[in-house]
């Protein structure tokens, strides 16, 4: 993990669960960690309880089913931190709606699983890329 310190991860659904937890590890081993969640104020609080860790956790809200939202948090990474070195696409929704039953849930799914994970994939790529990194991650966690 020393290899990281000192470089910035974007972990989406960083709120609650598995992307709290990996949020809160990066932040553990010197990583600068955006936690991405719609429900921001539940990250601003796992960042209160991290100042005393070598790293650092910056809030950003956004909407990963908004393509608008998603690049507004690029734009802020870039301006704020220079970029993205690793990319921890963990947020995502489940269905059990059978395919008679399709309704707004089911679009969802696909915008947040399927559109979401693409776009914040092309964004971290492109970041990686304009800064010449060559040794970047990204990590695609299915529920």
């Amino acid at each position: 993990m020393e290899r990281w310190s000192g470089k910035v991860a974007l972990v989406t659904g960083a709120s609650v669960g598995i992307g709290a937890a990996i949020a809160q590890e990066l932040v553990k081993h010197g990583l600068k960690v955006v936690g991405l969640a719609r429900r921001v104020e539940k990250v601003e609080e796992l960042a209160a309880g991290l100042k005393s860790a070598p790293g650092k956790l910056y809030a950003v809200k956004a909407d990963v089913a908004i393509e608008e939202e998603i690049l507004a948090a690029f734009d802020w990474i870039k301006k704020n931190l220079g970029g993205v070195d690793i990319l921890i696409n963990n947020a995502g929704v489940g269905s059990a709606e059978v395919l008679s039953n399709v309704g707004d849930i089911s679009w969802r799914v696909l915008d947040v699983n399927v559109k979401g994970l693409s776009i914040f994939t092309r964004e971290a790529l492109k970041s990686m890329k304009e800064r010449g990194v060559n040794d970047g991650h990204i990590i695609h966690i299915n529920r």
